[in-house]
């Protein structure tokens, strides 16, 4: 368990990392670097779930990774599609130390629903669970993929996290999608050490990917979303958005609204009880800043 650090937050990372794996975005990677990287954060274990790379290879992704950063010390776990060892994890973490772990889940939210599901004690145990997922003010404007990818992959398991009674805030594409990380930043970083020439290399692929498959949005021809690490930033700097508290459900089994995200704002008379808070805004500034910063201290 380790003793705990004053003015350190505590941290188990869920993630569908998929750095390395041909057509698959980058931020996971990112993210995971930006955890490490961030004074403010202990990562104490990681676990990994199917998305945007089936578990398996997410699972071998992430072990490389760490041991790129210098922290092969920190334990992986693999988790759904393939088994609950991620889930079981998770809640026998959180059940061993009531109120002291934070869960950052930046996948879909299989494991963190199976770890919530498991036993009830688990939702009031997590400090808080940070989710990147949803897009609340806005669309996906996509018709074969309505909800934000992370809901739209198991909406089951969004809904179920949000109603499972724990601390939830929720970093949507309504603020991770004005985050980017250009062509110009990807070579910046190729200038740092081994983890920059490994991020800029997978970077460079991952917007050359994106101008091929989607010819009409010009944003990402020469840019990428920093979706995941701006769900990582706001755990030690909430400050960076702007938060509003919602009540906030996902459809489950509609026809052409899969995973899409419905976010009671509280404006109307008797408004539901919320049980979450939102991010609405963000200082993109402040953002990029920290995370150049971050990135050019790693390894």
């Amino acid at each position: 368990m380790g003793e705990p650090l004053t003015g350190v937050t505590r941290v188990l990372l869920d993630t569908d990392l998929a750095m390395g794996a041909p057509g698959s975005d980058i931020d996971d990677g990112l993210a995971l670097a930006l955890a490490l990287a961030d004074p403010g954060l202990r990562v104490e274990l990681v676990t990994t779930v199917g998305g945007n790379s089936d578990v398996a290879t997410s699972t071998r992704l992430t072990r490389d990774l760490l041991e790129v950063l210098g922290r092969g010390d920190i334990e992986v776990v693999e988790g759904a599609p393939a088994g609950d060892d991620a889930a079981e994890e998770i809640a026998r973490r959180l059940l061993a130390e009531p109120g002291e772990l934070t869960v950052v889940a930046i996948g879909p939210l299989t494991n963190v629903a199976r770890a919530l599901a498991s036993d009830a004690r688990v939702a009031a145990a997590a400090r808080e669970i940070v989710v990147m997922g949803g897009v609340f003010l806005e669309q996906t404007n996509v018709a074969a993929m309505p909800g934000e990818y992370n809901f739209w992959c198991d909406p089951d398991a969004a809904q179920a996290v949000l109603t499972a009674g724990a601390a939830v805030r929720l970093v949507g594409l309504d603020v991770t999608r004005q985050v980017r990380l250009t062509r110009a930043d990807a070579r910046a970083l190729a200038a740092g050490g081994e983890f920059g020439r490994i991020a800029a290399t997978h970077t460079e692929a991952w917007i050359d990917y994106q101008a091929r498959t989607k010819p009409g949005d010009e944003l990402e021809h020469d840019s990428c979303a920093l979706h995941d690490p701006l769900a990582v930033a706001v755990v030690t700097r909430p400050d960076l958005v702007t938060w509003q508290d919602a009540h906030v459900a996902v459809e489950t089994a509609g026809r052409v609204a899969r995973g899409v995200a419905i976010a009671d704002l509280l404006r109307w008379e008797h408004p539901p009880a919320p049980n979450c808070r939102i991010a609405t805004r963000v200082d993109v500034a402040a953002f990029t800043a920290l995370f150049t910063e971050r990135m050019a201290a790693l390894p």
